[in-house]
């Protein structure tokens, strides 16, 4: 029997109710995205983060979902478990998330469920919830959306524990799919496929479905045990969000009036790497500015509670040691250390970032995964020397340092724990040091807001840039490339600009959000058609001001240069203002907020509305005389 896709609309209404009468938001804490993710793809596991409640311990938390699922299971869990400060990462299936993770939250409490999730439903009741809720689906798919429409009946009022069962449910049937399906070459329309598909499920059949599940052999919480899961969220994909720009910020004569030098300022870069062997990354020596290069796209395995198991670690020891790293330890060495940053997270001990570098840390010449890394590099640090006998210019701080971070690689591996873990490596180098050894970081990377999950600048990836912020250093985020969408109605499909478009980790307070404008007619022009508009979800103003964003000229790998577009181009301008600003006036080290005012007060207004534009146009010059 086939899988069965669930449609999200479906989801959305179990979840939530009709659109005529719908819960804003729904009360259980597997969010939203997980549950579309498990229905989209029923018999898949998916890769998630996993909050903890309140002060609990991420490694505490990691620790027990792995012995929950090595005590089911009977072996290791194989689900690469790993956590970071305030996160654990887990690829699960949605009968892991009910056995085993459910049962560790604050909403289970609050529920005061005593046995297990099924206690007190029996066949007759689950398949009754089932039958409900897809009859009064029914009513919705079978009569268009207009006044004369049937209303269905109301006269049972379901629980989030209620409509958490019976969308488990359907999803774990639609696994396995129907017992029967339609032999018709003919693709039906969406709505069509929502009618069938309602016409398909049967609440008995769902409902043997669930029960069939093994309910035994799973720990439940005595009434003295604490929560430790808050939510569960879908660990979300990070995406790049895509000439002579720097005399159109004023860069080049803040420059040369004010005398700056960056050499001393070291500026991290979240992307797909930067060709460090490029002839514009050069000092006055030969050796190259790119300080440090570090992989965090394979963190999970470097991380996980897997690696508790022998065979499993020797295995990554064969994955993870290659000629690109700096300092590569023996296998044995290897071996070692992956055994001991597993036990970590059962003797309640945070990430021994000691030990991670030794498998992140590359040569800085290791070529990168795209030519994204490297152009925006450029436009921060590029040095071009003699070749603006070739017409091109320097970046914005021809002799800033660079370290480079890889999280960028458009695989599966390219997820928001990579991008958590990077930044948290970030504050690591600072407390290391004692002393600001890294001063602000750029994020030219997008990953989609949904509303409904968290609230807006409060995910995941959000929450770590305020806690970077506050620890001094300036975050840069581009804005994101979705300002221009498609939209679908029942009157047909049609193109407009997006409001409330702005992508994390731009939706983040303390982080200044770069959107795009032309490279030399920013007045005439306003702002780049895909550049995301704001104000963010929760009322904020974002973008916090504009940059150029269109036709950026800068280098490419393998000495190369080529034209990009997007906010990604548009962020590193503001980072090399930054950069300039603390050069400058060395007061405002550690002050990222300061240096966000003062960028975002002298900003050149286009004209155009706030939620557009911001503040305005960068304008470097303007921001050195405000000082």
């Amino acid at each position: 029997m086939a899988t069965v896709r669930i449609p999200r609309k479906l989801v959305e209404f179990i979840l939530l109710g009709p659109i005529d009468d719908r819960r804003q938001l729904q009360e259980t804490p597997i969010l939203g995205d997980v549950w579309i993710a498990f229905a989209d793809k029923p018999e898949q596991p998916q890769d998630l983060l996993i909050g903890p409640y309140q002060t609990q311990p991420a490694g505490l938390v990691a620790a027990d979902l792995a012995c929950r699922l090595e005590m089911r299971r009977g072996k290791a869990p194989e689900a690469d478990i790993a956590y970071l400060q305030g996160i654990v990462a887990a690829r699960l299936t949605l009968s892991d998330v009910l056995l085993h993770v459910l049962p560790m939250t604050h909403w289970w409490r609050a529920e005061r469920i005593e046995g297990g999730l099924l206690d007190g439903y029996d066949a007759g009741r689950i398949a009754h919830i089932v039958d409900y809720l897809i009859e009064t689906a029914q009513v919705l798919i079978d009569a268009p959306r207009s006044a004369s429409r049937r209303k269905p009946e109301t006269g049972t009022v379901l629980t989030s524990r209620e409509r958490l069962i019976a969308l488990a449910g359907i999803i774990h049937w639609a696994s396995t799919g129907p017992s029967s399906r339609s032999r018709s070459s003919r693709v039906p329309s969406p709505a069509e496929a929502l009618g069938k598909l309602l016409g398909q499920i049967r609440g008995d059949a769902v409902a043997e479905r669930l029960l069939a599940l093994d309910w035994t052999n799973i720990r439940l919480p005595s009434p003295d045990d604490a929560a430790l899961v808050w939510q569960v969220s879908l660990n979300r994909r990070a995406v790049p969000a895509l000439e002579k720009s720097i005399p159109a910020v004023k860069a080049d004569a803040a420059r040369t009036l004010f005398n700056v030098s960056c050499k001393e300022i070291v500026w991290a870069v979240v992307d797909s790497g930067i060709d460090a062997k490029h002839p514009v990354f050069q000092d006055g020596v030969g050796n190259s500015r790119v300080k440090d290069s570090y992989d965090f796209s394979k963190i999970r395995q470097i991380i996980s509670l897997d690696n508790l198991n022998e065979m499993t670690r020797r295995k990554r020891v064969a994955e993870l040691l290659n000629e690109s790293l700096a300092n590569p330890p023996t296998a044995d060495e290897a071996v070692a250390h992956l055994k001991e940053l597993a036990e970590d997270a059962r003797k309640n001990r945070p990430v021994h970032w000691g030990q991670v570098e030794k498998f992140v840390k590359l040569k800085t010449d290791t070529p990168p995964r795209s030519e994204h890394g490297t152009h925006v590099a450029g436009i921060i640090g590029a040095d071009q020397g003699k070749a603006e006998e070739r017409g091109f210019q320097s970046g914005m701080c021809p002799d800033i340092r660079l370290i480079d971070l890889r999280v960028l690689a458009r695989t599966e591996a390219d997820t928001e724990f990579s991008v958590i873990a990077a930044l948290q490596f970030l504050r690591h180098l600072n407390e290391r040091n004692r002393f600001m050894s890294v001063h602000g970081v750029n994020l030219s990377l997008s990953i989609p807001h949904d509303v409904r999950n968290y609230a807006c600048g409060r995910t995941p990836v959000c929450e770590e840039c305020e806690r970077l912020v506050d620890s001094g250093i300036v975050v840069v985020a581009a804005a994101g490339n979705h300002g221009y969408k498609s939209f679908e109605t029942l009157d047909g499909s049609f193109d407009s600009y997006a409001a409330f478009s702005i992508t994390d980790p731009g939706n983040a307070e303390g982080v200044i959000t770069v959107g795009a404008t032309h490279r030399h007619w920013p007045h005439t022009y306003g702002v780049s058609f895909f550049s995301s508009r704001g104000p963010t979800g929760d009322g904020r103003m974002k973008p916090d001001l504009v940059a150029p964003g269109e036709r950026i000229e800068g280098p490419l790998p393998e000495a190369n240069w080529g034209q990009m577009d997007g906010t990604s181009m548009a962020a590193p301008h503001v980072s090399g203002a930054a950069a300039m600003l603390m050069a400058r006036y060395s007061e405002l080290i550690g002050r990222p907020r300061r240096i966000k005012e003062i960028i975002c007060n002298s900003a050149t207004d286009l004209g155009r509305e706030r939620s557009f534009q911001g503040h305005g146009m960068l304008d470097v010059l303007r921001a050195f005389q405000s000082v």
